[in-house]
């Protein structure tokens, strides 16, 4: 069956490469032939993929609220008009339908009380189809990439790399010809104005035809005014020598080749001055300035605040409090100031749009749906400026004798507990009613940390691995190669392998082949082999021959016997057998050592035979996977012949079909053979009789034929005699009638 591409779906990040090479060289008019270079993609979404997320003019940063504030306003001056709303707002229409679409969410989401946490019913669910991937970013490539992938790669850099094809040099001998034939034309026609020829570059008109190049049609001359300006008439004398030389300029690709030359040689110049890092280093984008508006504090109100701080040491000082603090926690309340509180346009117009967008039909009647007021007059929103308070006067101003509200710069009232001016100086802390406590300054604390939104980004911090940091050598001229991320976490993946190998190979037999440890140590078996070890220690050091020496016989007997019980264990028979299964079926493990499961309560008992049926689990899936991959081997280190297996044995039994046909048709030719020899003599005999019987009738039929020839024979006389009679009469007519001569015929007649 034909494999069958649909185009679409995720962009990856080689298409994207290669739409971006294609589009610098064939434009952005030639879709189809862009398109021919992406198997997977259509010219259609080509053009889409750059126009809504390649296009480097594409803005892709957070949206302001400004930008909300306009593309809310245009969504309801415009609905459904994304392609006249985007240009205005500065965004494709793409990221305009996501964004008005996020903020009706967002809105739909607080009315209803949801949590910001809560799932979103637009993302895709598993096994759904993107309907708009030119809009998301591309895919990371693999690394081990498809055949199709490739040979798409190939062949796309194969064909961009071409830029020396039949076209390219066809376009370029155009140029050439073209150039020379300027060049020589003009060199024709400043030869013959230098001999004295003027030359018309332009076609004779006809008579009374106008020149629309050099006259201007219907002209109506200026009336001659009071004063001459023939004084104000600019010398052109030198107008023709710089049309020439504007004609002689160097073209486009000859300033992009002599750019191309300069760049090569800055190069040469660099690489020998040891400078590999200025070489490569790419064109950093400098920072925009950051413009602030214009401070509402001037420079001298500011040294009034340092001065109301700074207040004079005197005796008041030291015998009194110093009330001029007053003015110095003013002016600290007026560093942390903030702006006036404004009404928030973006909510409010979403609100307005999910109002209206519910909006019942109108054939019921009612009063209309109520909207927020907005300040929009025009298509765009009003811009508003955010005045920094001017805490200057609040703080001079703030008169302590005077009772009321000392009026601040912005409309509101003098920072303060309460809003307004302390009645009394109560720095000494003699009238306690008047200001708060420890206690409601710290619930007013609390009250505004918990006030505070949640945060919405959990940052973990993750140790990077420990790497040998080596340090490159800054005269190395020469480009280093940077291994790719996931090739280097596969091979950090196989040294652990190869690192845990190493360790496992070390250890005993009992580790490595994972056999039944013993649940503890017995201290006894240790003593025993310790002291027989050290015995042996010192007689190999010290020559200290211990009291009991085994002969070669004896030891040669030990070793027999250790590879015989090693070898080849008892011979059990079947009752034996049933014993030992019976005996190791009651033996389970519980709390690390080996139990009857007889003397274990119920709960124990359950636990008991859990943990051994684990054992076997996880025995008998180690064991899968091991048969699996051991499968898999097999089937690719076997596959070839098992196809050749799979071949012959057809071939074979092919074969042997054909071989029992051919039996089959042996045995009946054989049969066939011996009914026609039995039946051959009968044959012969009937076809003998036959042949008698028709040689008699054979010769019956000779007698009757020669009976009936004679007969033909009388009857064709008979014939003829009376033919011959009929004849005669009809001849000799006229002489019977006579009688002249009847006699005579008669006489002839007889004979």
């Amino acid at each position: 069956m034909v494999r069958v591409i649909i185009k679409g779906g995720v962009w990856r990040n080689t298409e994207d490469e290669i739409l971006k090479a294609a589009i610098m060289k064939y434009g952005k008019n030639q879709w189809s032939r862009i398109a021919s270079l992406l198997h997977r993609k259509s010219a259609k979404q080509c053009k889409a993929r750059w126009f809504e997320w390649l296009d480097p003019g594409i803005k892709k940063t957070e949206w302001s609220r400004e930008e909300d504030e306009k593309l809310l306003h245009l969504a309801k001056l415009m609905p459904t008009q994304w392609r006249t709303i985007a240009p205005i707002v500065g965004r494709t229409a793409a990221q305009c339908l996501e964004r008005y679409e996020h903020l009706l969410d967002e809105a739909q989401k607080k009315a209803e009380g949801l949590d910001d946490e809560a799932t979103e019913a637009k993302r895709l669910k598993p096994g759904e189809i993107d309907p708009t991937p030119e809009t998301k970013p591309a895919r990371p490539d693999p690394i081990d990439m498809d055949d199709d992938e490739l040979e798409m790669l190939s062949e796309a850099r194969a064909r961009l790399a071409n830029t020396q094809g039949k076209k390219a040099k066809r376009k370029a001998r155009e140029r050439q010809l073209s150039e020379a034939r300027r060049l020589a034309s003009l060199q024709k026609r400043r030869e013959m104005r230098e001999a004295g020829l003027l030359v018309r570059r332009f076609k004779r008109l006809k008579r009374n035809a106008v020149d629309y190049s050099a006259e201007i049609p219907f002209e109506k001359p200026v009336p001659a005014g009071f004063h001459d300006p023939s004084e104000d008439q600019v010398d052109n004398s030198d107008k023709h020598r710089r049309a020439i030389a504007d004609h002689e300029k160097p073209k486009r690709m000859e300033i992009e080749n002599e750019l191309r030359k300069q760049d090569r040689e800055k190069l040469k110049r660099k690489k020998p001055e040891d400078e590999p890092e200025s070489v490569f280093k790419t064109k950093e984008k400098k920072r925009s300035k950051l413009i602030l508006p214009a401070p509402q504090i001037s420079d001298r109100e500011m040294e009034q605040i340092i001065k109301i701080g700074h207040a004079s040491d005197s005796v008041r000082h030291s015998l009194l409090t110093d009330y001029a603090a007053s003015a110095r926690a003013n002016a600290v309340a007026a560093r942390t100031a903030r702006t006036p509180a404004a009404r928030d346009n973006v909510q409010m117009e979403v609100q307005n749009i999910l109002a209206l967008q519910n909006v019942d039909t109108p054939l019921k009647g009612g009063l209309n749906t109520p909207l927020h007021e907005t300040d929009f007059s025009g298509i765009l929103p009003a811009s508003r400026v955010q005045a920094t308070p001017n805490t200057v006067l609040n703080a001079v101003a703030a008169t302590p004798n005077s009772f009321g509200a000392t009026p601040s710069s912005v409309g509101s009232f003098t920072p303060g507990p309460a809003g307004m001016t302390p009645l009394y100086r109560d720095q000494m802390g003699i009238n306690e009613g008047t200001g708060p406590t420890d206690m409601e300054a710290r619930a007013e604390l609390r009250r505004a940390l918990a006030s505070l939104p949640e945060p919405r980004n959990d940052y973990e911090i993750v140790a990077p691995e420990g790497e040998n940091d080596e340090t490159e050598d800054q005269d190395d001229s020469e480009e280093k190669w940077v291994d790719d991320a996931a090739d280097v976490k596969e091979s950090r993946a196989k040294q652990r392998a190869l690192k845990r190998q190493r360790e496992l190979a070390a250890r005993t037999q009992v580790i490595q082949r994972s056999l039944p440890k013993p649940s503890k140590v017995c201290d006894a078996a240790d003593d025993l082999i310790k002291v027989e070890m050290a015995r042996l220690v010192s007689w190999d050091v010290q020559d200290q021959v211990p009291n009991e020496v085994f002969d070669q016989s004896e030891l040669k007997d030990a070793s027999e016997m250790i590879s015989k019980d090693c070898d080849a264990g008892p011979v059990l028979d079947s009752s034996m057998w049933a014993i030992i299964e019976q005996c190791s079926a009651e033996l389970v493990q519980n709390r690390g050592k080996f139990t009857r499961i007889g003397v274990l309560n119920r709960g124990e008992q359950i636990e008991a035979l859990h943990s051994q049926f684990q054992i076997y689990r996880d025995w008998m899936n180690a064991r899968a996977k091991k048969t699996s991959k051991l499968e898999k081997k097999l089937k690719i280190k076997l596959g070839g012949y098992q196809a050749i297996h799979t071949n012959l044995a057809s071939k074979l039994a092919e074969v042997k079909n054909e071989l029992e046909m051919a039996i089959i048709e042996k045995e009946t030719f054989r049969r066939l053979a011996e009914h026609e020899t039995k039946s051959i003599n009968k044959r012969v005999s009937r076809l003998q009789n036959e042949v008698r019987q028709q040689e008699m009738r054979e010769k019956e039929l000779q007698k009757v034929h020669g009976k009936l020839k004679g007969l033909c024979h009388l009857f064709i006389r008979f014939l003829c005699f009376s033919v011959a009679q009929t004849i005669t009469m009809f001849c000799f007519r006229p002489t019977l009638e006579t009688g002249a001569i009847r006699v005579e015929e008669s006489s002839d007649g007889r004979s």
